[in-house]
């Protein structure tokens, strides 16, 4: 399954969507962005996090992909990442 748009160009769910967070910090941000999308509900696969860091080491970004069932769930699970210590920005 993969983000698939209908015909409006809004998201059919369920679908793959990619979580990305532009984070400060390191491997203890990771953890608590995984530790959150366990607990609500998601299973994340670590093994397709993919994590860079920025051109001057500053901050990383982090994306990994969620099976997301709902836009009200994805909402909810976005604004719980915004409010992360270490968050910066979520796209």
């Amino acid at each position: 399954m993969s983000l698939r748009l209908n015909s409006e160009g809004r998201l059919e769910f369920p679908c793959r969507y990619p979580i990305k967070a532009m984070t400060t910090g390191g491997a203890d941000v990771i953890e608590a962005v995984l530790q959150l999308l366990r607990a609500d509900g998601f299973d994340p696969d670590p093994d397709k996090l993919q994590v860079r860091p920025s051109r001057n080491g500053r901050y990383q970004a982090i994306t990994i992909e969620i099976e997301a069932d709902s836009r009200a769930r994805l909402e909810a699970v976005h604004a719980r990442l915004r409010a992360l210590d270490g968050v910066v920005m979520l796209l």
